[in-house]
């Protein structure tokens, strides 16, 4: 009865938004043009302005990584990050609205487009699950979702990739990074995040996607990484749907 009672709800959904549809034709809210996507929210041309990094880059030094990804500068290995692109134009837009606006639907759009930047490489990564990158829990009940989890899930979703927000939690609130200049973001997240006990047991040897919506000094993410390589796992690389300069 209950799956009966939900996919009845789904349908009733679907012609609502057709008829609102017809009604009142779905907008991109970044040029205004009829939104064709599918998506409902942006464009098909706004969504094709956001372009992906040519290669996955080195979060230590910024330098795109070979085929090997390994940088042959940094050591000890860096934290590998995969990005859709540079935090401006429509995709700073974008993740505005998606953070700010409550327009969750907009993390599925951006979970979509990493999953493809990430699919070519998917084989030699052998991510075993996907981890993103919590809020304290004050900041999750003031927006009313964590962001990074909807683009996550997105992700899982096209890779078959299971999602694990059990797995990292932010055992402190910070200061919000970009507020801060460069040189204390590092001591902002130290010590930011944690893992429950039972975690270290299902990280045990996993290589593990880390996924967030953006990073500029990338201290967000080696925080994290760090957290979660001392809980055992082996790899950790990342993805972010876009990279402030």
């Amino acid at each position: 009865m209950s799956s009966f009672f939900g996919h009845s709800v789904v349908w009733l959904r679907r012609q609502i938004d057709d008829l609102l549809d017809v009604v009142y034709p779905p907008v991109c809210g970044i040029c205004g043009r009829p939104a064709e996507s599918g998506e409902r929210l942006i464009c098909e041309k706004c969504w094709e302005a956001v372009k992906g990094l040519e290669m996955p880059y080195c979060s230590g030094c910024k330098q795109f990584l070979p085929e090997t990804l390994r940088c042959p500068e940094c050591r000890p290995a860096p934290l590998v990050v995969f990005s859709l692109g540079y935090f401006d134009g429509p995709l700073k837009t974008i993740i505005h609205d998606l953070k700010f606006h409550g327009l969750k639907p907009l993390g599925a759009g951006l979970g979509r487009r990493l999953a493809e930047v990430l699919s070519s490489r998917a084989d030699k990564l052998a991510i075993d699950f996907i981890i993103p990158v919590p809020l304290h829990i004050s900041r999750y009940y003031a927006r009313g979702f964590n962001q990074a989890e909807e683009i996550a899930r997105e992700i899982g979703r096209r890779l078959d990739l299971a999602v694990r927000a059990d797995l990292l939690y932010a055992a402190r609130k910070t200061k919000q990074q970009a507020k801060l200049p460069a040189a204390q973001r590092e001591i902002n997240v130290r010590g930011a995040f944690a893992v429950p006990d039972r975690a270290e047991e299902i990280l045990n040897g996993a290589t593990i996607l880390l996924v967030d919506d953006v990073t500029t000094t990338g201290a967000t993410l080696r925080e994290a990484a760090r957290v979660l390589r001392e809980a055992t796992a082996r790899r950790v690389v990342a993805a972010v749907a876009a990279t402030a300069l």
